[in-house]
């Protein structure tokens, strides 16, 4: 049924609409990954909490998250342009204009025709995402070494110029800034922390580095061992780095899991084996501190106020607060530098304003900066498989789209009304995906007229369940090339 000369003509016919579309989707998706600034965009989300443009700036505190405006809104345009010109010029426009004649006059059959126009649709709309996706893919790595490797974050690009390294290299041994001092100084300074804050954070990137090669060791012997156990799940085998912060013990079971840990923190065997026996002991130390504290009540050497969930986003404000009082400056440049807030005026300001102790305050402003910087290493992550699936969604999405042009472009003998059915009804999907985006509560109704819900960005970032979405688009694209195929076959053209 395929026919070479066919698709050869096609391809002449479309190739300059397709090359066009595929380079700007390209350029746009790269532009955003390499555009990502993601203490940048925190702030933003922040700032529009309760807006109209919360919900397009929710999800901007993650890499990927950021890239869903692009998948729901720019990229849905454009393959939407694609498709809906591509399908009208590969039928309806060559009957409208007679050269369908000139073709069908030839000794290739009519189901021939339409079966490669088909699949030349189809497979342009493939190979399109296809590249764009890897264009996404060699920007994220190029830009952050995240897909191969552990991100470069603004400390790794400071620090390997004194250590004379290159900065991919680097991110895979952060213990090398540990042992410089202009490194570590450096470093420091580029992720806006004082020393002592940035060797805290340093430490604990570093340890969670090392959690989480030997997570992936002991999975995969774990592995190995239920290989053939069909009643244990996939979920029940992998081992996380989270399992193994609760139970660190896990990894003294492993040979490979210790070495592989040890070359992480740039030790021996025997030294990293020591690190997870402490880890060990520290945990069963907080767990009896605990139960200690449950049956005893609190100790008279607990200090007479304390910093709890509840209470430390207030206590932090009083004390940026009263900081930027006592030092003669705005509130928000000391938010910008917690690192004032340990001027002994500001201290003394703030202790007088909390009823905290010192030791207190700067714990505080600690742990604040080190988890602003780990917010921002998380938001540089790189998960493949959910890059993997937004991609595979929204080839989903256009198929199931170009087939409803394909279908219009069989069923109408006019160009112009093809164009209009088969553009008008993809055109509405996108306005109401807009509101969608735009408007925090939606009419309900909205999701059951446009087939992007059956795409949800949310369900796929969240690693929730999208899959069903995905194969009723699947169905809606065979469903709709299959009638398409079977009307221009039997359907009298006026040739």
């Amino acid at each position: 049924m395929f026919s070479k000369p066919i698709f050869k003509q096609s391809v002449k016919t479309n190739w300059r609409l397709w090359a066009i579309i595929t380079i700007v989707a390209s350029i746009i998706l790269s532009g955003f990954i390499i555009g990502y600034d993601a203490a940048g965009y925190a702030s933003i989300a922040s700032a529009a909490e309760g807006t109209a443009f919360s919900s397009l700036l929710s999800s901007m505190d993650s890499l990927l998250g950021n890239l869903e405006n692009f998948y729901k809104l720019i990229a849905l345009i454009l393959g939407i342009v694609y498709v809906v010109f591509t399908a009208n010029n590969l039928v309806v426009n060559e009957v409208d204009s007679g050269s369908m004649a000139y073709t069908l006059s030839t000794p290739i059959k009519r189901r021939s025709v339409i079966f490669t126009k088909s699949l030349y649709m189809i497979s342009s709309v493939l190979l399109m995402y296809v590249i764009v996706s890897l264009a996404g893919l060699g920007a994220s790595q190029l830009q952050y070494n995240n897909v191969t490797g552990y991100p470069i974050t603004d400390d790794v690009e400071a620090a390997a110029e004194p250590l004379d390294q290159s900065k991919r290299y680097l991110s895979e041994r952060l213990y090398l800034i540990e042992d410089n001092e202009q490194a570590m100084r450096d470093a420091a300074a580029a992720r806006d922390m004082d020393l002592e804050a940035y060797s805290i954070y340093l430490t604990e990137v570093i340890n969670d580095h090392s959690y989480e090669e030997t997570a992936k060791i002991i999975t995969d012997e774990r592995e190995d061992i239920y290989e053939e156990d069909d009643d244990i799940e996939d979920e029940d085998i992998k081992i996380t780095t989270e399992d193994l912060m609760k139970d660190p013990q896990m990894i003294l079971e492993s040979n490979d899991a210790l070495t592989a840990g040890a070359k992480v923190k740039g030790i021996s065997v025997n030294e990293y084996q020591q690190f997870v026996n402490n880890e060990v002991k520290s945990l069963r130390s907080k767990e009896n501190k605990k139960v200690e504290e449950s049956e005893e009540g609190q100790e008279d050497t607990q200090p007479a106020f304390r910093v709890t969930e509840e209470n430390a986003g207030l206590l932090l404000q009083t004390v940026i607060e009263s900081s930027a009082n006592a030092l003669n400056m705005n509130s928000n440049q000391v938010e910008d530098n917690l690192t004032l807030t340990k001027d002994p005026a500001a201290l003394e300001a703030a202790i007088e304003a909390t009823g905290l102790q010192e030791e207190q305050i700067i714990t505080m402003t600690h742990n604040t900066m080190v988890s602003s910087a780990r917010a921002v290493d998380q938001a540089l992550e790189f998960d493949r498989e959910t890059y993997f699936w937004l991609s595979i969604g929204l080839f989903s999405l256009i198929l199931a789209i170009s087939s409803i042009s394909f279908f219009t472009s069989t069923l109408f003998n006019r160009t112009g009304v093809a164009l209009a059915v088969g553009g008008g009804i993809p055109f509405a999907f996108f306005l109401l995906t807009m509101v969608q985006q735009l408007m925090d509560d939606t009419p309900a109704i909205l999701e059951y007229l446009t087939l992007t819900t059956l795409f949800d960005t949310d369900a796929i970032l969240a690693s929730g369940e999208f899959g069903w979405g995905l194969i009723a688009l699947g169905i809606i694209a065979f469903g709709l090339y299959t009638a398409a195929n079977i009307i221009f076959t039997k359907k009298d053209l006026p040739l």
